[in-house]
């Protein structure tokens, strides 16, 4: 008598989750994407836009100017011709879910009072939010492969392809016939534990960020490393004045300013400190060579179906097949993309203890 069924308790939390999870979706997606430093200017910079579906994502660039422009006096013949120069992207969406479950045995703990089953379904909420924010990052990153998507395909579009150090096909454009769809790449000349002094490495850094510039609409406005080069360029600039973002500072993130762009490192990027794939694949013989990427973040993306922007499922219960207890999930179709390669750029191949840090 006065015991609150299995049944009863399931239903509670079916309605706590219910009234809950979809109360705070957007809280939920606001910490996946602030919770890494690359997710975190992303959002920082409002570059995730809504998509109505469909079977494949769309994206038109261009890739050479109007030939009709021109100045003009009087009566002079300005030249109607057909123009080309325009040509579509095309990105696969990419779909990822989430369980959250409520074991019967943490049901009847909990099975209280409503304030206790509210503190759970907060507890699974933050696991959650916690383990899609790992995998996205971790997908984004991929220090597995620098060619392939992870998972078979099935993964989102990794950085490390957008702006790659091969030639790739990315968006269904091969650059290899298409060099304006290339992104920028330059070897440091520390490369292959060449002796080189600090000046030299920042007179490099300088020029590769013109370069980017020069090659796109705006320059770069981010500077993602590992955290070798990171750390090796915050050394060069122990001497100098040196500046930070504020706004990456209020995020959590310690950011070094160089020119126009916040630079900041991910213990996931290719470099030594990555795991031992990124070791191989980026290694020159025997020597850790660590990289930067020079990013226009103006013309990257997560693209997400509007329908399916990190949205929950009902609760159900489970009481067949030996397992016993409650479950949902969150779902999310997106996609990772970029609309103009030629503004991005890739510094790899440095050899962080062949610079000298006296210039």
């Amino acid at each position: 008598m006065g015991q609150t069924s299995y049944s009863a308790v399931t239903t509670l939390i079916g309605d706590v989750v219910a009234s809950t999870l979809p109360n705070v979706r957007q809280e939920i997606v606001d910490n996946i994407f602030k919770g890494r430093p690359y997710l975190a200017k992303m959002m920082a910079n409002k570059r995730k836009k809504l998509d109505q579906g469909g079977f494949q994502i769309n994206r038109t660039v261009q890739y050479a100017s109007n030939t009709t422009t021109t100045s003009f006096d009087g009566w002079d013949q300005v030249p109607i011709v057909p123009q080309e120069g325009l040509t579509d992207t095309i990105w696969s969406w990419k779909n990822y879910a989430g369980n959250w479950s409520v074991a019967w045995t943490e049901e009847r703990a909990n099975s209280g009072s409503r304030t206790k089953i509210r503190d759970i379904v907060e507890a699974k909420k933050n696991q959650l939010e916690s383990s899609f924010s790992e995998d996205i990052n971790s997908d984004l990153l991929n220090p597995a492969s620098f060619t392939a998507v992870g998972n078979s395909g099935k993964d989102l579009t990794p950085l490390t392809m957008l702006v790659s150090r091969a030639s790739l096909t990315v968006g269904s454009i091969a650059e290899a016939s298409n060099s304006w769809w290339a992104n920028q790449r330059l070897k440091s000349v520390s490369s292959n534990n060449t002796a080189t002094a600090g000046s030299a490495h920042h007179k490099q850094m300088r020029n590769f960020y013109n370069t980017c510039g020069k090659n796109g609409d705006g320059f770069p406005d981010l500077l993602l490393g590992s955290q070798a080069a990171y750390e090796l360029t915050e050394a060069i600039y122990d001497n100098k004045v040196r500046y930070g973002s504020t706004k990456m500072a209020d995020l959590g993130f310690e950011t070094i300013m160089f020119k126009g762009a916040e630079f900041m490192w991910d213990q996931l990027l290719p470099g030594s400190s990555a795991n031992s794939a990124a070791t191989v694949a980026y290694n020159s013989g025997s020597y850790a060579e660590e990289n930067i990427f020079f990013l226009n973040t103006k013309y990257l993306y997560f693209i997400c179906d509007s329908g399916a922007d990190f949205i929950t499922t009902p609760a159900v219960k489970h009481e067949a097949g030996g397992q016993y207890g409650t479950s949902g999930s969150m779902l999310a179709r997106l996609e990772h993309i970029c609309t103009n390669r030629r503004s991005q750029g890739f510094f790899h191949g440095i050899d962080e203890s062949a610079v000298t840090l006296t210039t």
